[in-house]
């Protein structure tokens, strides 16, 4: 995990920027599945894997583990880094 990162991507800097997915990012500095971060952050399980699925398609959250639960695969993620810088040129192109 990076201490800081620079987000240069537009799309990446205007995902970064929604306040429920600041949230998670601030609460993935520890490793967490969305079961966790629901009953953190007081989500639905399934509002939390949406949000965290743009979050990584983005490269903004890593998977760190799989673990089997039943029938059921629970993904545990992290933040890439500790804090995000969003360049002047990637928030120029949100506004």
């Amino acid at each position: 995990m990076f201490e800081v990162a620079v987000i240069e991507d537009p799309a990446a800097a205007e995902v970064s920027l929604d306040p429920v997915r600041a949230r998670l990012l601030a609460e993935l500095a520890e490793p967490a599945s969305a079961t966790m971060l629901a009953a953190r952050v007081g989500l639905a399980r399934q509002k939390v894997n949406y949000h965290l699925r743009a979050l990584e398609r983005h490269g903004l959250v890593e998977l760190v583990e799989e673990r089997r639960k039943g029938n059921v695969t629970e993904r545990v993620l992290r933040a890439t880094a500790q804090s995000y810088v969003i360049s002047p040129a990637a928030l120029a192109a949100v506004a």
